[in-house]
């Protein structure tokens, strides 16, 4: 499965191997919370030892793979 990162995941500025590393090291991986959504929630500390909430979708591109929608520092959650 191929992971592509999306133009609004980059919004807050962190790059591909950050949001890569994070999902790949991530400790609480589930369902997206918001209602409606078909994504996955992950929640994983970056090299920096960051943690990044990240949300992945179906690629509407490339049928089987994700498609990182979301990436932002947790501790940006409640700015």
């Amino acid at each position: 499965m191929k992971i592509r990162i999306t133009g609004p995941a980059r919004r807050h500025r962190i790059g591909n191997e950050r949001i890569l590393y994070a999902m790949q090291h991530a400790t609480y991986t589930g369902p997206d919370p918001r209602e409606g959504s078909d994504g996955t929630y992950f929640i994983g500390e970056d090299q920096r030892g960051v943690e990044l909430e990240i949300v992945a979708v179906p690629d509407d591109r490339n049928p089987g793979d994700l498609a990182v929608i979301h990436a932002m520092p947790t501790d940006w959650r409640n700015r």
